[in-house]
C-alpha cells in the first residue's frame, strides 16, 4: 500500500463522521483516546468525548497528507520492530495520531 492509498483509505473511513480511536503505544502504557474527522483534505484530531482516558488537547490538531507521506514509511518500520521515535518526532509531534489512524484504517 502506498502512502496515498493509505491516506485515501483513512479519509474515506472518516468521511461524514467523527470516530474515536485509541493510540497504539509500543510500551506498556495505557492508550489515550482521541476523536478524528475529515473535511476531505485534512484530518482534524480532538479530545475524545465518549472514551477515557481522553487526550488532553487544548485545541484541535490538523493532520495533512504532506506530513502523512513522511510518517507512513516510519510506521511500517515501527511495525517491524525498529525504533523510529527520534526520526518521526523530527517530522511531527502528532505521530501518535498518525500511527493510530494508519493502524485502524489503512489495512497495511
Amino acid at each position: 500500500m502506498t502512502p496515498l492509498e493509505a491516506w485515501i483509505s483513512i479519509t474515506k473511513n472518516l468521511e461524514g463522521k467523527t470516530i474515536e480511536l485509541p493510540t497504539i503505544p509500543k510500551i506498556k502504557k495505557i492508550p489515550v483516546w482521541f476523536s478524528a474527522t475529515t473535511n476531505g483534505d485534512i484530518i482534524i484530531i480532538d479530545k475524545a468525548t465518549s472514551h477515557e482516558p481522553s487526550s488532553k488537547l487544548s485545541t484541535p490538531r490538523i493532520l495533512n497528507y504532506n506530513t502523512f507521506q513522511k510518517v507512513f514509511p516510519l510506521y511500517l518500520r515501527r511495525e517491524k520492530g525498529e525504533s523510529v521515535s527520534s526520526e518521526v518526532t523530527a517530522i511531527t509531534v502528532n505521530q501518535v495520531y498518525y500511527f493510530s489512524l494508519i493502524k485502524h484504517f489503512s489495512f497495511v
